[in-house]
């Protein structure tokens, strides 16, 4: 089935052998009434490519929801999940080179769900680690860590920030 396509927006899920562009999406067979086993969760892999404006996070937080919801969070945890990746995401876009886009991408790991969004930046250096917004990441978060790889001329690197989301991350 072809859903219909967002401008400028891409959303992608990646599982065992299949990978898919685009709206599209490809799962692996659950046997179990439509519930992931672990297994099933550790090879997917969900990725959301948007441009890099503030405009642009509430579909980060929506994904973010879902992504959280099918990893079995309870309702605190989704909370915090969302919260947290949407300060990861808005510190992104405040050091986001104009037109870049954000890379967001959710895989689940055995100690939780990982989160890795990254963007383009003119000013190559992570985000500051004294903020209000930082304070905010490492409480909502089991684990977070920023870094930046320059690009090769200097002068623009690539921005990241990886998060790791556990079902029991709230306090």
């Amino acid at each position: 089935m072809t859903k219909p396509e967002i401008p400028g927006h891409e959303v992608s899920s990646f599982a065992q052998m299949g990978s898919t562009s685009g709206m599209e999406e490809t799962r692996s067979g659950s046997s179990h009434g439509g519930k992931p086993t672990l297994e099933e969760l550790l090879e997917e892999l969900v990725e959301l490519r948007l441009p890099a404006m503030a405009e642009q996070i509430p579909l980060v937080r929506m994904l973010t929801h879902g992504v959280v919801s099918r990893a079995d969070f309870g309702l605190d945890a989704i909370a915090d999940a969302k919260m947290a990746v949407d300060e990861a995401c808005a510190q992104l876009v405040q050091l986001a080179e104009l037109g870049s886009q954000l890379h967001c991408r959710f895989r689940q790991g055995p100690d939780g769900l990982h989160v890795t969004i990254s963007t383009r930046s003119s000013d190559p250096r992570p985000p500051s680690d004294r903020t209000f917004g930082w304070h905010v990441l490492t409480t909502l978060s089991g684990s977070v860590t920023a870094h930046c790889d320059v690009l090769p001329g200097g002068g623009a690197g690539i921005v990241t920030i990886e998060l790791v989301l556990n079902a029991g991350t709230s306090a």
